[in-house]
């Protein structure tokens, strides 16, 4: 098996795989290649399992064409049309134009929706982020980060990821607690959950 050895300083040896797919395994910088070797064979199980889900997302990005392409809720619009869809697109160069049309719909549509499913959960403020590892934020001051290309997921999945983050104004963590507060506002919220990880290729989505 390949991988990509990094010896730092650090106690433990680590393994983790990119979006690529490229195995990385970080070990003390005395560690004898061996037990490297028997860390990596004891955690074959994990690294085929996410292999296989980058492979699965790899094979999802496939169905996108960015190029003659724009994707907004969920819905493909051909790049010629995007004056006509949304005839208030700054044009300052096409490039430009589109991430500017991105950015504009998410502010104009990702507070709105927050709003909308709020009901009964609390939050102070919502900003947007550029973040490329995370969808959302929720801080304890109920402070919402939004990942401004959640505006390019279908509405479901926004809707699920918006949730999320308001149940974190109830439970600061990831705890059984806090998956049965998100359950109530999202009953089907483990299959909706599998399905954003393979739009986990749009955080790395520069434009």
């Amino acid at each position: 098996m390949e991988y990509k050895l990094i010896r730092q300083k650090r106690k433990t040896i680590a393994i983790s795989i990119n979006e690529k797919g490229q195995i990385i395994v970080k070990a003390p910088i005395k560690t004898p290649i061996n037990k490297i070797e028997a860390f990596i064979q004891e955690k074959q199980h994990w690294i085929e399992k996410h292999l296989k889900k980058v492979e699965g997302v790899k094979s999802f990005e496939g169905n996108f064409d960015f190029k003659n392409n724009a994707y907004i809720l969920g819905k493909e619009y051909k790049l010629q049309e995007i004056d006509i869809c949304f005839p208030k697109a700054e044009d300052r160069g096409f490039q430009n134009k589109l991430h500017n049309l991105y950015l504009s719909l998410a502010e104009q549509k990702l507070p709105k929706m927050v709003e909308e499913i709020s009901s009964g959960l609390k939050y102070n403020s919502i900003k947007l982020c550029n973040s490329k590892r995370i969808w959302g934020s929720f801080d304890r001051n109920y402070n919402m980060k939004l990942n401004w290309r959640l505006i390019m997921l279908p509405e479901e999945l926004v809707n699920y990821v918006i949730i999320h983050e308001l149940c974190h104004g109830l439970e600061l963590n990831h705890s059984q607690a806090f998956w049965k507060e998100v359950s109530v506002h999202c009953q089907n919220y483990k299959t909706i959950k599998k399905q954003l990880e393979l739009y986990s290729f749009l955080l790395q989505f520069n434009i």
